[in-house]
C-alpha cells in the first residue's frame, strides 16, 4: 500500500510523545516556569538540558491538546448564515485560525513551539541562568516571540529568538514552512519504494508552493487574512462579488470534519487568491487531522490524544 504524506510526517514526530498515555497538564510555559533544567549557552542559542523527559513530553502534549481542541472548535463554528447566505468574511477568518491552531499542534507534535513569551514568564529561566553562573546571554530575555526545538535523542531543547520582528502568526507560519522542507528532506532518506518517495515528495513541493504564494511569502495565509479582516477585501464583505455562498464552505468543512478531505486534490486546486487561500487552509487541517488522527490510532484508547480535540468532537457528535 501505498505511502501517505501523513504516514511519512511520522518522520518528524517528537520521540516518545505517542507512548505518553493518560490527560497531561500544564504546558511549555508552564515547563519553563518550573526551572528544573540545565542551562547552556550555544552559539546564538540557549540550550537547556538535564530535564526529566516525561514531564518536557507531557507539557509538549498538553499543548498539542490544547491547541488541537481549539482548532476544532473553531473549525465546527463556521455554520452558515442563512440570512445573508454570501457573507464569507469571518467564515474565512474562522478557516483561517483553525488552520493557524492545527498547524501550532503539528509543530508541537514535531517537537517544535514558536512562542510568544512574557518577560514575567521569563524570569523563571533567568534565575537558573544566574545560578549556573551565566550571565551573557545571546539575546535579551525580554518579551518576544521565541522558538524552542526539542531533540529527545540528545535529552535538550534549543532556545532561539525571533531576531526579525515578526509577529506571533508570522513567527508560526515561517516555522510551519521550515518543518515542511524538513520533513521533505527525511523524505529523500527514507526507506520508501522510490514511487511513493516521488509522490509524497510532489505533495509537500506543492503544500508548500500553495502556502507560500509560490515561494514568495512565508506567512502568506497571515497576509491574506489581515486583508480580509482589516482591509475587508477580497469581495467576501457587503457589497458582495462572486457567486460563492457560506454554504459551499459549510459543506467543505464538513467534508474535513468527517475525515473526506482529500490532501492531494487541496495542494492542487488552482484559482485566484482567494481560492487558493482556502485551498491552503483547507489543505493545513486535512493535514493536521490527519496527523492526529494516525497519531491517535497508533497510541490506542490511552493516548494523551484521547483526552483533546478526539473527546472535543465526540461530545459535540453527542449533542
Amino acid at each position: 500500500m501505498a505511502v501517505t504524506v501523513v504516514e511519512a510526517a511520522r518522520l518528524m514526530w517528537c520521540p516518545g510523545l505517542a507512548q505518553l498515555k493518560g490527560q497531561p497538564q500544564g504546558g511549555l510555559h508552564n515547563w519553563l516556569a518550573t526551572g528544573t533544567y540545565a542551562p547552556g549557552v550555544s552559539g546564538s542559542s540557549l540550550l537547556l538540558a538535564g530535564f526529566n523527559k516525561q514531564n518536557f513530553l507531557g507539557s509538549l502534549a498538553s499543548d498539542v491538546n490544547r491547541l488541537a481542541s481549539a482548532a476544532s472548535e473553531t473549525l465546527r463554528n463556521i455554520a452558515e448564515v442563512k440570512d445573508i447566505p454570501k457573507s464569507l468574511a469571518w467564515p474565512y477568518v474562522k478557516l483561517y485560525y483553525a488552520s493557524l491552531f492545527y498547524a501550532h499542534a503539528v509543530l508541537r507534535i514535531w517537537g517544535r513551539s514558536p512562542s510568544y513569551f512574557r518577560t514575567d514568564e521569563l524570569m523563571p529561566l533567568r534565575s537558573v541562568l544566574g545560578a549556573y553562573g551565566i550571565t551573557t546571554f545571546p539575546f535579551k530575555l525580554t518579551t518576544g516571540q521565541f522558538l524552542l526545538h526539542a531533540d529527545m535523542g540528545a535529552s535538550t531543547v534549543t532556545v532561539t529568538h525571533d531576531s526579525g520582528g515578526s509577529g506571533a502568526h508570522e513567527t508560526a507560519w515561517k516555522e510551519f514552512v521550515q518543518a515542511l522542507r524538513d520533513l521533505h528532506q527525511k523524505v529523500k532518506g527514507a526507506a520508501y519504494l522510490t514511487e511513493d518517495r516521488k509522490a509524497v515528495e510532489g505533495q509537500l513541493t506543492a503544500f508548500v508552493a500553495l502556502i507560500t504564494k509560490n515561494g514568495s511569502h512565508l506567512s502568506w495565509p497571515s497576509h491574506m487574512r489581515n486583508d480580509i479582516q482589516y482591509r475587508q477585501t477580497e469581495g467576501v464583505w457587503y457589497p458582495y462579488q462572486g457567486k460563492s455562498k457560506t454554504s459551499s464552505l459549510q459543506q467543505e468543512v464538513e467534508a474535513l470534519v468527517s475525515g473526506q478531505g482529500e490532501m492531494h486534490k487541496l495542494v492542487s486546486l488552482a484559482g485566484n487568491d482567494l481560492a487558493q487561500f482556502r485551498s491552503a487552509c483547507c489543505a493545513i487541517i486535512c493535514f493536521a487531522r490527519g496527523i492526529i488522527d494516525d497519531m491517535s490510532d497508533i497510541a490506542g484508547p490511552k493516548s494523551f490524544l484521547r483526552h483533546g480535540q478526539r473527546k472535543f468532537e465526540d461530545a459535540a457528535k453527542a449533542t
